[in-house]
């Protein structure tokens, strides 16, 4: 355990397992929860994305993972066009036979403008990024902990009072800041569809 930690000091985390990042993730996913369980106004969600732009890595095939996100809101007490958000995130991709199944997890903070509303419909704009951890082996992009930046534009149609359904384009870029070597990113671009729930929220 103490060499691990002389590793990461020196800034070589290429032996460090990637469970070492579950207790740090689970720690941001359970304060998303309970802090979205806690406000006034909420809009919850939970969605799943496809790549239909993908990075084509040097190994010859092209990266599409199959995106899972669920979405809580944070510090958010009453019903305004910005809000705050926490979003937990999972991917996992199945690339041909010659190479491994690669799988993503991470959490993403972020900023949500709603610029378009009316009582059944909204449109809004996101920017979000975060702490992610990578399985993927690639001479593009090294394996291990990074950074998760994203940008979307959205579309939410309420079908009953409280529950609706949304649509999303999504940019994402996967990178390390150059803490390790390679790092030329991966980037993707995504359909999105899922549900929301929408609570009660004072003005």
């Amino acid at each position: 355990m103490y060499s691990t930690i002389l590793s990461i000091k020196k800034g070589d985390t290429s032996q460090v397992s990637p469970f070492l990042y579950l207790p740090i993730l689970f720690f941001l996913f359970t304060t998303s929860f309970l802090l979205g369980q806690t406000t006034i106004f909420q809009l919850t969600e939970i969605s799943f994305g496809y790549p239909i732009g993908q990075e084509q890595l040097p190994e010859n095939y092209s990266y599409n993972p199959l995106f899972l996100t669920t979405r809580f809101p944070v510090f958010n007490k009453k019903r305004r066009p910005l809000s705050f958000y926490a979003e937990p995130q999972f991917a996992v991709t199945t690339p041909p036979k010659a190479f491994k199944t690669a799988f993503e997890m991470g959490v993403n903070l972020g900023l949500k403008y709603s610029f378009w509303e009316s009582n059944k419909r909204s449109c809004a704009v996101a920017i979000g990024a975060g702490p992610h951890y990578l399985s993927l082996e690639t001479s593009l992009q090294h394996k291990g902990f990074l950074f998760s930046d994203n940008i979307e534009l959205a579309y939410y149609q309420l079908l009953s009072e409280q529950m609706g359904i949304l649509l999303k384009t999504r940019f994402r870029h996967l990178s390390n800041a150059n803490l390790q070597k390679p790092n030329l990113g991966i980037d993707n671009f995504f359909l999105m569809a899922g549900v929301f729930w929408k609570a009660d929220f004072k003005e």
